[in-house]
């Protein structure tokens, strides 16, 4: 395979970074996952240790390394393709490679296609193999209901679609700004704000409607069709009526009626919709930013 060893030797060192952070990453999942499995069975026997009933809390000996693992896959997966992606074009230009390189190819844009696929499909498999791994552990830490939303946006095709979009940013940016590490920089601030829209997107137009448990245990509530996605709460009187959080706080403190709180969101079972619809934005996005960097690449001198 010519074109992979080919482009191991331009991006060696943050293909080499990406592959140290997905894998690593990824063995740490895969060993979380295959331990919690049977704390989690031997809770369920009659010899269930100590913290079996806060096991799925924030803070227990279990949930802490499992929650944290995900919160850096979160950050992985647009740091490992900012890294990947920003070299691309600035490490021609600045080493003024662009000038041989573009009028070989006979085509700026068929140069991009491959310089930029190859290292995609470098990235794509470790961000596959990432994805997977948190997969595993979201389903380990609640093996007994469907995920639902649980972990989104860190785990199966959310993870990969958004890291996708971060790599072809990154592309874009290092064609608009043509050094690396004012790029990398500004790519920081870009991945903050590509996060923050895309968290802020959620649920996609799809309506949220009142979430109505189908169980509740001493320690959680069991939604059908696995973990909801919360949009907000909305409180009642006793009798139904909807009243505000300032009139529920005064119904609390008077101490004769006790309102209770309605909660919104969209069911676990309406996952796929929502992800369909994520999907979409996001390569719709993605094509926006390739449309981005292509432009600039036809236009821009190679100095």
């Amino acid at each position: 395979m010519t074109w992979l060893r080919l482009t191991f030797r331009l991006q060696r060192s943050t293909i080499v970074f990406a592959a140290f952070v997905c894998l690593g990453l990824s063995g740490v999942a895969t060993w979380l996952a295959m331990n919690m499995r049977p704390i989690l069975a031997q809770c369920e026997t009659s010899a269930a240790p100590d913290g079996c009933g806060d096991i799925h809390l924030f803070g227990s000996p279990i949930a802490e390394p499992a929650t944290l693992t995900l919160m850096v896959i979160g950050l992985a997966m647009y740091a490992v393709p900012l890294v990947l992606g920003v070299p691309v074009l600035t490490r021609e230009i600045e080493q003024r490679t662009a000038m041989i390189a573009w009028p070989l190819a006979g085509s700026r844009l068929k140069w991009l296609a491959w310089r930029a696929g190859s290292v995609l499909v470098v990235g794509l498999v470790l961000i596959g193999i990432m994805a997977f791994a948190a997969e595993q552990l979201a389903r380990a830490s609640d093996p007994d209901t469907d995920l639902g939303f649980l972990a989104h946006g860190v785990r199966d095709i959310s993870l990969v679609t958004r890291s996708t979009l971060m790599f072809v940013a990154a592309i874009a940016l290092g064609a608009v700004i043509g050094r690396l590490l004012p790029s990398l920089l500004v790519g920081v601030a870009l991945a903050v704000v590509i996060s923050t829209a895309v968290y802020s997107l959620v649920p996609y137009g799809v309506e949220p409607t009142e979430l109505r448990p189908i169980e509740v245990t001493p320690t959680e509530a069991v939604y059908e069709g696995g973990h909801p996605l919360h949009t907000g709460d909305e409180y009642r009187a006793p009798d139904g009526t909807p009243i505000s959080h300032d009139e529920a706080a005064a119904m609390n403190m008077a101490g004769f009626e006790e309102p209770y709180t309605v909660s919104y969101g969209i069911a676990g079972t309406r996952y796929s919709e929502v992800l369909v619809r994520e999907s979409a934005v996001l390569v719709g996005a993605t094509v926006l930013f390739a449309g981005v960097a292509a432009a600039v690449v036809q236009r821009r001198r190679p100095e």
